[in-house]
């Protein structure tokens, strides 16, 4: 895709571009290590990347191979799940130091980019020291894992465990000595500036972090499980709010409540050897970067422009038919992206020039555009559908397929929008050139590459030919070939869709593994049963509970990414939910669809600004106002949802007898 989720954010939320940034060299003692780290180090992480940007683009083979061989001999090769779950460790191990030597991690700036300068240098220097502690000890407990797998092998290829244990450590231990860099450079800043009381607090307070749970085992009253969570979850809120990328924060947070709760400190650093390893080895998380990487091959194909002319065909002749255009455009790409600002930023580059040369109101064109977006998490396949599954173990093929009729609904929404306010107000929207029927006819061709992945996709799976994680593989395989066949396709196009893919998988499976140790601190807690058994017991109608969490889930949708927001909230309200008697698969969309509705409202917004790097020339503030009749839309959708279910349980119903 033209951008990706590292792309798309400026000022408000701090998720950096994939491309490579130059980093300042002071003349300090430690900005003289530095120096030294960026002359050898920075190499090393390029050439430890390419091996993961690589074994992105060979995961769909094993598994195509696999499909195929199944289908039309019969049989199964063996050892495919062993194949992925080791790829998906390289994936994510080898990526790690150059998406930390990007600041690429996902991480919440909501208020640190309104301290001074000064204090945010400090800021930034505690969260690299404290994370390079977290780090420093990962990679000591996951080489001592790696010993203990001596010996072990894997049950169909026996191939040795411990290399890729090890493999994982060399990754862990790659990311400590960047971060060890940053904390050097940090370091130089805070001192340059003459702040040598700041650095020495800050480095007395990061090393004492890690001895704060033997303070709060020694208090004179004893803590429970909710209020031990409830701790917790504040000081995790804390740390991101510090601005400390959040898969980071959770896997501290975790690692602390482990060491309260834990009856001796070996058994918390023991998860700390064991969780990274074994979150990242998932045939199912496999899921993640197969998707990813067919819609960024999708984009390459050509696909989002073919979707906007053939739209514009149809549609551009009526009122507000540019942004109808856009909305349709949005629609249809979704089906081959499973990204929200990917697909805002896709269709926002190719639609938002005609519609400023047409006059249209930039709210209204931005506005869109910035809704349209969020089609693209709702209409399958969707990677918040995804983890959703993966948190709550909810069938993915049942989660696809219920958010189709929502995803069309809420698509619907939009367009009578702006149908009508066009029809109010002619000069906001003007209509486009007419076309003939011919020509209508003969843009049919340009939804034939969508409707080929969305065919091959979502058939090969409900048609029980292939999983969701095979039919990933299956999408990406059909992507670059239709990029092959429309010659889309060269090395450097490949390339970039296989960096893009690697950086963002990481980003995201890093937060898995911070949410891997976070969840064996809520366990130890009870935090998610106990609360699930509060809010059973409260005495009020169970609709108002659920009115509750979706005030919460808008809310922090407003300051988060879906996927990390999922990932952060649904251990903990997901059992409360189901114990309420609300249907899995029905929660599922209209979380999904509701904190989608926090991407598009201030004070973050993070689809309006991905919008904003599209249409630098429009001000915030008249995006955000041109997005409020869509975050209307929304709340009717999901008002129909709670009133009439079965438009999202209808389809997986019938087709999941």
């Amino acid at each position: 895709m033209a951008q990706t989720i590292s792309d798309s954010l400026p000022a408000g939320t701090t998720l950096p571009s994939a491309s490579e940034s130059k980093r300042p060299v002071t003349t300090t003692g430690s900005a003289a290590l530095s120096s030294l780290a960026e002359r050898f180090l920075a190499p090393l992480c390029k050439k430890i990347n390419l091996i993961s940007v690589l074994t992105c683009g060979m995961m769909p083979i094993p598994i195509v191979a696999d499909v195929l061989t199944r289908l039309f001999v019969g049989k199964s090769l063996t050892g495919i799940i062993e194949i992925e779950e080791f790829m998906m460790v390289l994936i994510v191990f080898l990526s790690l130091a150059i998406t930390q030597w990007q600041k690429a991690q996902i991480s919440i700036d909501l208020v640190v980019n309104r301290l001074s300068e000064r204090k945010q240098m400090v800021i930034e220097y505690f969260n690299h020291a404290a994370c390079f502690i977290l780090f420093a000890l990962m990679t000591w407990r996951i080489t001592v894992s790696g010993f203990k797998k001596i010996g072990d092998v894997s049950f169909s290829l026996s191939i040795p465990i411990s290399i890729f244990v090890f493999i994982a450590a060399f990754g862990a231990l790659l990311l400590a000595l960047v971060l060890l860099h940053d904390v050097l450079q940090s370091a130089s800043k805070v001192l340059k500036n003459g702040m040598a009381g700041a650095f020495i607090l800050v480095s007395t307070l990061s090393v004492a972090l890690y001895f704060l749970p033997i303070l709060i085992k020694n208090l004179p009253w004893d803590l429970g499980g909710i209020s031990l969570g409830a701790l917790g979850f504040c000081f995790l809120f804390v740390l991101i709010l510090l601005r400390m990328p959040i898969g980071y924060a959770m896997a501290i947070t975790g690692f602390l409540g482990l060491l309260i709760t834990s009856r001796t400190v070996g058994a918390a650093l023991g998860i700390f050897g064991i969780t990274p390893y074994a979150t990242t080895a998932s045939f199912i998380l496999a899921v993640a970067p197969l998707f990813i990487l067919m819609g960024e091959l999708a984009y390459q194909s050509g696909i989002s422009q073919d979707l906007f002319d053939t739209a514009y065909k149809w549609l551009g002749r009526l009122p507000g038919g540019l942004s109808m255009s856009a909305i349709a455009g949005c629609a249809g790409f979704a089906a081959v992206c499973g990204d929200s600002m990917s697909t805002a930023v896709t269709m926002g580059t190719v639609s938002l020039p005609e519609m400023k040369k047409k006059n249209y109101s930039p709210e209204l064109s931005t506005g869109s555009l910035a809704a349209g977006g969020t089609l693209g998490i709702l209409i399958p396949p969707s990677i918040g559908f995804i983890f959703y599954a993966i948190v709550t173990e909810v069938s993915i093929g049942r989660l696809f397929i219920a958010g189709i009729l929502p995803g069309l609904l809420l698509a619907a929404l939009f367009l009578a929008y702006i149908y009508l306010i066009a029809r109010a107000k002619p000069e906001m929207a003007p209509r486009g050139e007419p076309t003939t029927f011919k020509e209508k006819m003969l843009s049919l061709k340009g939804v034939l590459g969508m409707l080929f992945l969305f065919v091959l996709v979502l058939g090969g799976i409900l048609g029980g030919l292939f999983s969701p994680t095979e039919g990933g593989a299956i999408g990406a395989a059909g992507a670059f070939f239709l990029a092959v066949i429309r010659r889309r396709m060269s090395w450097q196009v490949l390339l970039k869709a296989m960096e893009d893919t690697a950086v963002i998988t990481c980003k995201l499976l890093i937060i898995l593994i911070g949410v891997g140790v976070l969840g064996y601190f809520l366990a130890a807690t009870r935090l998610p049963f106990e609360l699930a058994n509060l809010v059973t017991g409260l005495d009020m109608n169970r609709y108002v509970i659920f009115s509750i969490v979706i005030l919460l889930f808008i809310l922090l949708g407003c300051l988060m990414n879906v996927i990390p927001m999922l990932l952060l909230t649904l251990p903990a309200i997901f059992p409360a939910m189901e114990a309420l008697g609300f249907d899995p698969v029905w929660f599922g969309v209209v979380s999904v669809l509701v904190m989608e509705m926090g991407q598009i409202t201030p004070p973050i917004g993070v689809n309006v600004f991905a919008i904003g790097s599209v249409a630098p020339d429009v001000p915030m503030e008249r995006i955000f106002k041109g997005i409020f009749p869509f975050f209307v839309c929304m709340i009717v959708c999901v008002f129909l949802l709670v009133l009439f279910p079965q438009i999202a349980l209808y389809l997986p119903n019938m087709i999941f007898k």
